[in-house]
């Protein structure tokens, strides 16, 4: 995924255009085996998220900052604050971009850039946007707020008539939507491009017939298949990765040939998309503060963003860290009529804490087997109306493999999928792991769904 197209999904965008987000785990690359568990990516809560901005934006001489107009990103004020900047992500590695930002009107506008310098980031006065009063970043200029916002992207190989991949292309669904589908339309619309014209393609051919052709290409499949929202190709140069042909070209939202992006460690499933179909859910973790001067006035916010990986080995690594904290004598114990129960309320209180403590993770439940099927203990959402109550029967089937295996060891679902619970449409990804009681024996199950629910 790049940050080209994240930058129409929200306001946000200031930040992550600059930075590009990947996920670092991709289908195809080398992981555990299926019974190993590897321990979960430490990802902040949206606490320490909050308070990590709030820590930078105090380290910011505000008074240097509020001074700092265009033309000032070579002057001593700026550069103590670009360098602040990189050593605060240096410190604390879980940040992968920081940027200010400051009012001018209506409108919001970049300072300092903690990537000042490379290609893509801001200089001071960029990233104009006009802001709507009630969008809720605005709180960051007041005190640390923080938000999560998450993205699927399919990715194919884009191949010349010898069968070499020259390129690589890029869908963004514009809503709920399986891996499967996602990848099967990134392979259709692959196959359906001109591999050596492609290869071909230079900056400044954008008016080109050979460009043309495969950009009406893209207008006429995204006619055709309305659930996906964006398409673009991306071809590599050297260590790096530059747009091609983009669906949107000649719009404000469109790229040019030629145009950048750096690659980073989050990458693996972009690049496996030059090798076969494939396809990424992952979350944004944004947090800002205010930057105050020495009065004590607010003249500014500073951004923090932390990626969060959503892939198998991590829901399987945080089912598993959660199960180690449920009493398994007390899930065995449980029978239809215990919820309003001490031990019933101490394991679901336990389940949501860890739930709104865990970005990314939108529903956690135990279940336990009965007779030919299994059935639902405590639920972390019990008494929202929709969830499920201790003895609410599921049956499994024959695609239950990786939720059966969950009895035995940590598993995961093999790709995400759209499901639909009470009121919410998802996109998840499932991760199980077994509850034992005192003896190590296996009592139930544990399953973290990991992703985002859909605006309805």
């Amino acid at each position: 995924m790049t940050g080209q197209k994240v930058l129409i999904a929200a306001v946000i965008a200031v930040i992550i255009v600059a930075a590009g987000i990947m996920l670092a785990v991709g289908p195809g690359a080398t992981g555990p085996a299926p019974a190993e568990t590897v321990p979960a990516k430490k990802v902040p809560t949206p606490d320490e998220m909050k308070a990590l901005a709030a820590e930078i934006a105090g380290q910011i001489d505000g008074d240097a900052f509020a001074a700092l107009r265009p033309g000032d990103e070579n002057t001593t004020a700026y550069i103590a604050i670009h360098d602040r900047l990189n050593a605060f992500r240096s410190a604390h590695p879980e940040i992968v971009y920081i940027s200010t930002m400051r009012r001018v009107g209506d409108a919001i506008e970049q300072v300092v850039d903690a990537d000042y310098g490379t290609f893509g980031a801001y200089a001071i006065g960029d990233g104009y946007y006009v802001a709507e009063p009630d969008e809720p970043f605005l709180a960051g200029f007041t005190e640390p707020y923080t938000e999560v916002y998450s993205w699927v992207y399919g990715y194919a190989p884009v191949r010349d008539a010898s069968g070499a991949a020259v390129g690589v292309v890029c869908l963004e669904p514009a809503g709920p939507i399986e891996q499967e589908r996602i990848e099967a339309l990134a392979a259709e619309i692959a196959g359906q491009i001109d591999g050596d014209a492609f290869a071909a393609l230079k900056p400044g051919d954008e008016n080109t017939t050979a460009f043309i052709t495969i950009r009406d290409q893209f207008e006429a499949f995204r006619t055709a298949n309305p659930e996906i929202s964006y398409i673009y190709t991306m071809r590599k140069v050297d260590d790096t990765v530059e747009y091609v042909v983009d669906a949107d070209y000649g719009s404000e939202d469109g790229v040019a040939i030629g145009d950048g992006y750096t690659l980073t460690d989050f990458d693996a499933v972009l690049l496996a998309g030059y090798e076969g179909p494939t396809a990424e859910i992952y979350s944004i973790l944004y947090a800002y503060a205010p930057i105050m001067n020495a009065s004590g006035s607010s003249i500014g916010m500073a951004g923090i963003q932390v990626w969060n990986p959503i892939t198998q080995e991590r829901v399987k690594a945080l089912a598993a860290e959660i199960a180690e904290q449920i009493d398994g004598d007390a899930i065995a114990a449980l029978k239809p009529g215990d919820e309003n129960t001490t031990a019933f309320i101490t394991i679901r209180d336990r389940l949501a804490a860890f739930r709104d403590n865990t970005p990314g993770v939108v529903y956690v439940y135990t279940m336990r087997k009965a007779e030919n099927a299994t059935e639902y203990v405590v639920d972390a959402d019990y008494g929202d109306g929709y969830a499920p109550v201790i003895g609410d029967v599921y049956v499994p089937t024959d695609d239950d493999v990786a939720f059966l295996a969950g009895f035995t060891d940590p598993s995961a679902e093999p790709g995400f999928y759209t499901d639909e619970w009470g009121n919410e449409t998802t996109t998840l990804l499932s991760g199980y792991a077994p509850v034992r009681d005192a003896n190590g024996t296996v009592v139930g199950i544990v399953g973290v769904d990991m992703g985002f629910v859909h605006e309805s």
